[in-house]
């Protein structure tokens, strides 16, 4: 049992390796956002927030010195002096003095929006990590975990059983892709065109109305419907509750999210859907994303029959844009397959609706979607959601 939970550890604290190119002694060589350019380049246009997980001798000041040529204007968060003795569990509390310089430089980093930070403070206890990735996610940063610990040429801590606690925390909520600023901004400015463009037709509103429930005495408003909008844009690939789901280990540790975590990629948003529960985009994964795609939902299919339709692997692949009162973003893939697996069944459209969007098919009960004209690039970065603060619908897995 210890074996095992060692290679997963081994497996999640290298995910940053670059499968292109073997590992070398110093480390950094298969780390994407370190080496491969377009991952740099969309990390210097992003705000990203590295948390370097090294402990004392891990060789974390060759990470730092890396980062600082590769990102010139990044600041590093770090502890003038390493700790003597790192605080875990119990002790953490009571020494946040200790981390209270490392606080106040990332505190300063947030206030002027620094597109890269680095906060290395030596650090073992999983609350530290929660507080770190919670600043980050306040402040609309993307988190990516970074541990040099195994797999380089250093010392490694005398007490790996402290470090077991640490490390089975940093499995996040979920793994997915996570949508760059301007790029959800753009996502954004989509799904509030698309409410204003199906708001404004009459056809539509007409058939939407009468699947919905609205106890306000003001006329119906689909963009109030719809207030639910979530604070992170992502494309969800692997639901985790932090290591408690069936398989998400096996999936930590599968070959591709090892290679590819923090790795930048472009997504394409080629359709639109509405349900009376959600507003989404789909997401077409092409063979490459497909690699990160859970094999376990090598088998699509919506709806609550017995007999399953069979999808193309990764049909499920979407962004949730929004959400109607008391409903889970975790509804917005299982509409979209419903869509999906009618329109694979050959079930025709109940109306057709043509818009400045393309046409607009609606499958019954509320359920619309439009193809758009041509796809909308997104640029992403692959890591995890990690921060346990307040878990609410805008993040509640996909």
């Amino acid at each position: 049992m210890r074996s095992g939970i060692r290679r997963l550890v081994r497996n999640l604290i290298t995910m940053g390796s670059k499968h292109s190119k073997s590992r070398s002694n110093g480390g950094c060589d298969n780390l994407p956002f370190l080496n491969d350019k377009y991952t740099i380049q969309t990390i210097k246009e992003a705000h990203t927030f590295f948390v370097l997980s090294g402990l004392s001798g891990s060789a974390s000041s060759t990470l730092r010195a890396k980062f600082s040529s590769t990102y010139p204007s990044s600041i590093a968060c770090t502890l003038a002096r390493p700790l003597e003795n790192a605080p875990v569990a119990e002790a953490a509390e009571s020494v946040d003095s200790w981390f209270a310089p490392v606080d106040e430089k990332v505190q300063q980093a947030l206030k002027e929006v620094k597109n890269v930070i680095l906060v290395d403070d030596d650090h073992r206890h999983p609350k530290r990590l929660d507080h770190l990735a919670s600043l980050a996610r306040d402040n609309d940063y993307i988190v990516v975990i970074v541990t040099p610990w195994a797999g380089w040429d250093c010392q490694k801590p005398a007490d790996q059983s402290s470090e077991q606690g640490f490390w089975e925390h940093i499995i996040p909520y979920y793994f997915g892709w996570f949508l760059v600023r301007k790029s959800s901004h753009v996502m954004r400015e989509n799904a509030e065109d698309f409410l204003k463009l199906l708001a404004n037709n009459e056809e539509f509103s007409k058939m939407f109305r009468t699947n919905v429930e609205w106890h306000s005495e003001k006329t119906f408003d689909l963009q109030e419907y719809f207030q639910k909008r979530p604070s992170v844009l992502h494309c969800t690939t692997k639901f985790c509750d932090f290591g408690e789901v069936p398989g998400c280990k096996e999936y930590a540790r599968s070959e591709a999210v090892v290679r590819d975590y923090a790795k930048a990629f472009t997504l394409n948003v080629t359709d639109l859907f509405v349900t009376p529960r959600t507003v989404g985009a789909r997401v077409r994964l092409d063979k490459y994303q497909d690699q990160l795609w859970p094999r376990d939902e090598a088998h699509e299919g919506g709806g609550d029959s017995e007999e399953k339709v069979e999808l193309p692997f990764g049909s499920r692949a979407h962004i949730t844009l929004a959400c109607a009162p008391g409903v889970r973003s975790v509804q917005t893939g299982l509409d979209l397959l419903e869509i999906l697996k009618l329109e694979e069944e050959g079930t025709k459209p109940e109306c057709q609706i043509d818009t400045e969007k393309g046409l607009l098919r609606c499958y019954g009960v509320g359920r619309w979607i439009v193809k758009l004209p041509e796809a909308v690039e997104v640029k992403t970065i692959f890591s995890g959601f990690y921060s346990k603060k307040k878990l609410t619908t805008e993040s509640d897995g996909n």
